[in-house]
């Protein structure tokens, strides 16, 4: 095994996944959110526990990451949240993927590449609500309706919205943005099979009028809650743990100073671990002298600047090299959290568990 890797439970995953079906009407279909392979925990697992669970497809944010799902053999629907460029288009039809479109996609484009490849281009019409990110507004969405269904190789299976502040306590800027979403719903003429989506992850947990009939969670598979301001709190367990191990302890005496740039200057004769994971790996530079880390169940602090490939804690006497160290994830009754390390570096657990890199990963049945 190698001297460092993130552990991934599975078992918390289904567990996560099972409350997330419970707290949704049965008439709500899920999609698993894996991008950025799965915020870090591996899409092709994670989408494959989803399933597993009762949730009817995918979604990510590029169009090669929908490739790596059909290269891994899902046949799901898989959706992208990120408008195609011209030159992609062939990619995401070829892969059947469902790709988002507004107003300044060229459709034309859109219908030419669908039609070399003998195909229909399955899209869903993105809606800015507030966001201001990418999307149609409300009161242009009935001429986009009507130029739709100009173009005999593209299907409009659904639409979506994002909320941007579904996560705080105040609800008022999340329910006028779907106040505009059932504007612009209302200029769409669909059956029942159409997919309605505005329900994120805050969402799922705080607004059941987000919910339409299609719900796409992200934190929360992970076993994260959006925020610690919202009404609910769901039953998550984390999933993702990130270890390591000591391979060096020194003396570091009176006055002497540890890393680049001599950050953190002893102020006695101390030990101090050298664990082999960096800014490289996605720790984040910013945790120095800052987070902690667990070894032999204590809490570890961090000294000095968090290198390219290591960084140093303070330890206590007992510490050698050899032993675990757990930098995200529980260790005896102590445990590091993604929120507790988000708020050190100022950031967000999604950043936190996304940054994770050049480490292999391992899954715990």
């Amino acid at each position: 095994m190698s001297v460092s890797y993130i552990k991934i439970s599975m078992s918390a995953l289904h567990h996560n996944m099972k409350v997330i079906r419970s707290r949704l009407p049965a008439e709500v279909r899920i999609l698993a959110t894996v991008k950025a392979n799965a915020y870090g925990h591996g899409a092709v697992r994670t989408l494959q526990a989803a399933l597993e669970e009762g949730f009817c497809a995918g979604s990510v944010a590029r169009i090669e990451e929908g490739q790596e799902l059909r290269e891994a053999g899902f046949t799901c629907p898989v959706y992208t949240l990120g408008l195609p460029l011209p030159e992609e288009m062939e990619a995401g039809i070829e892969a059947d993927l469902t790709m988002p479109v507004d107003d300044t996609v060229d459709l034309c484009a859109l219908d030419r590449a669908a039609e070399a490849r003998g195909k229909t281009a399955r899209v869903m019409i993105a809606v800015d609500t507030g966001m201001n990110r990418i999307g149609v507004h409300p009161e242009d969405t009935e001429a986009l309706w009507g130029k739709m269904g100009r173009f005999s190789h593209i299907q409009v299976c659904g639409t979506f919205t994002h909320m941007a502040t579904a996560d705080h306590k105040d609800k008022g800027a999340a329910l006028r943005q779907l106040d505009r979403f059932d504007e612009a719903l209302s200029h769409m003429k669909h059956d029942g099979g159409f997919a309605v989506s505005a329900a994120n992850s805050a969402g799922v947990v705080d607004i059941p009028r987000s919910w339409y009939n299609l719900a796409r969670p992200g934190i929360i598979l992970y076993g994260i809650q959006p925020s610690d301001v919202m009404t609910n709190r769901l039953d998550l367990r984390p999933a993702m743990s990130l270890v390591s191990h000591v391979v060096h302890v020194q003396t570091l005496h009176k006055g002497e100073a540890v890393g680049y740039g001599g950050t953190f200057v002893a102020d006695r004769d101390m030990k101090t671990a050298t664990i082999p994971i960096g800014y490289a790996d996605g720790y984040l530079r910013a945790q120095s002298n800052k987070a902690d880390i667990l070894i032999g169940g204590k809490r570890c602090p961090i000294v000095g600047r968090v290198c390219m490939d290591q960084l140093m804690a303070a330890v206590d006497e007992h510490v050698h090299p050899g032993e675990e160290a757990v930098l995200l994830g529980r260790q005896g009754t102590e445990e590091i959290t993604a929120d507790e390390l988000a708020a050190s570096a100022g950031t967000i657990p999604h950043e936190i568990m996304c940054s994770l890199k050049r480490i292999p990963r391992i899954y715990a049945e």
